[in-house]
């Protein structure tokens, strides 16, 4: 099978994968908030509480499933553990189904973690295109992999705006049927592959080994810092416009389009002119820039989410190509499946941090949140441009790189 091929292939699976994590997205903030639904009612707590528990679990389970599953694939083989943990995800959110039907918030919050458990292999696709090069410009297969996950993103939501009024079960259950599509999709169009073998860190079983670089362990620190930001944001946005411009679910699933189609055409048309023009670095800080202050001042703007949310969805294209290139391409030996793994272990570590720290903070304030995660974000990229720049942290690869194909096309 040619690169093309598996770069397509894994794209698509990656496609229908994110259409279902990004489904129930539009749906969660109303249904506790909103709608008074009896899986928002327990041990009397206020549901912001309960919301922000839920919104918790979740990513702790892709947090404790991306540390291993990206580094399992390094030694196991990418097709067989991304067919498995996918075929997991559609048993959870067959689960959350069932939970909400029985307005069982225990089970619901048991299936979220099951299911985030299992979907800490998006860093295998990630590790996938990162292995086709030199064959494909990493940065390339990087950007065009992070579209269909835009893409993935803004399918999600519009469904699961579209299906909240005939019922959340059947959001869920449309979400356990995509991944269900996406199993028989590797099965069939993925290749079998073979354990790769790295250097630095194949005996290892799980990423945050890594950390025993400290050039890893740097990158890691900022990283994480930079994703506090990012999920700070992705967390609270449809609670913020909910209290500030009464969004419902469809309201905050076309404001997901907006941000998510500015993603997509910075990464389908800007990225690789971003990257020859400025290289790396340089691009991967003015993505976190383009982020992270329309982020600070977003609290300001009383409600005007639309430039805002431009410029962001363009910085979050640019970072989310620039910066997995950067640590593929500086990480030493180290497995690009692990590498893959720690940078998803950050995403939803962060996920995890944010969504307890901002629960807290939206019981004062929405806004407090957002200008905390803007902070965040500018603190990242002072650290990147001082570790990049000042101290050649991370310094290029002494070995010449064989000369990238450019692709003129598509997949």
């Amino acid at each position: 099978m040619t690169p093309h091929r598996i770069l397509a292939a894994t794209a698509m699976v990656t496609l229908i994968s994110v259409s279902g994590v990004a489904l129930p997205y539009p749906i969660l903030a109303p249904l506790f908030l909103d709608v008074a639904h009896p899986i928002s009612q327990f041990g009397n707590l206020p549901p912001k509480l309960l919301l922000g528990a839920i919104l918790a679990i979740y990513p702790l389970g892709i947090l404790m499933g991306s540390n291993v599953i990206g580094a399992w694939s390094d030694r196991l083989g990418r097709r067989p553990i991304l067919m498995w943990t996918m075929a997991g995800s559609a048993l959870g959110y067959a689960l959350s189904a069932w939970a909400i039907y029985r307005g069982d918030f225990l089970l619901f919050a048991l299936s979220r973690l099951l299911t985030g458990l299992c979907e800490g292999n998006l860093s295998v696709a990630r590790a996938i295109a990162s292995d086709l090069h030199p064959h494909i410009d990493r940065t390339r297969a990087f950007s065009l992999l992070s579209a269909t996950t835009y893409a993935g993103y803004l399918i999600g939501p519009l469904i699961g705006g579209f299906l909240l009024p005939l019922g959340a079960p059947l959001a869920f259950m449309a979400a356990s049927a995509a991944c269900g599509i996406a199993v028989v999709l590797i099965a069939i169009t993925l290749p079998a592959d073979k354990p790769k073998q790295t250097d630095g860190v194949q005996a290892e079983t799980h990423s945050l080994a890594l950390l025993r670089d400290p050039r890893i362990r740097t990158f890691f620190g900022l990283y994480l810092m930079l994703m506090l930001s990012v999920n700070g944001f992705y967390e609270f946005y449809p609670v913020w416009l909910v209290e500030t411009r009464q969004f419902t679910s469809l309201d905050i699933a076309w404001a997901t389009v907006l941000l998510t189609s500015s993603m997509i055409v910075v990464a389908t048309l800007l990225n690789m002119k971003v990257k020859r023009r400025l290289g790396l670095a340089k691009a991967g800080l003015l993505g976190i820039g383009l982020f992270s202050v329309p982020l600070l001042l977003l609290p300001l703007s009383q409600g005007e989410y639309v430039l805002p949310f431009v410029l962001m969805g363009s910085g979050i294209a640019l970072y989310n190509a620039m910066l997995p290139s950067y640590l593929a391409e500086r990480g030493g030996s180290h497995g690009q499946g692990a590498l893959m793994g720690l940078m998803a272990t950050s995403f939803f570590l962060g996920n995890v941090l944010m969504a307890v720290v901002g629960s807290a903070l939206s019981l004062w304030d929405t806004r407090l949140v957002l200008s905390l995660s803007g902070l965040l974000g500018l603190v990242a990229a002072v650290q990147f441009a001082h570790h990049h720049f000042r101290r050649t942290t991370w310094p290029a690869p002494q070995a010449p790189i064989p000369p990238e194909k450019e692709i003129a096309s598509g997949l």
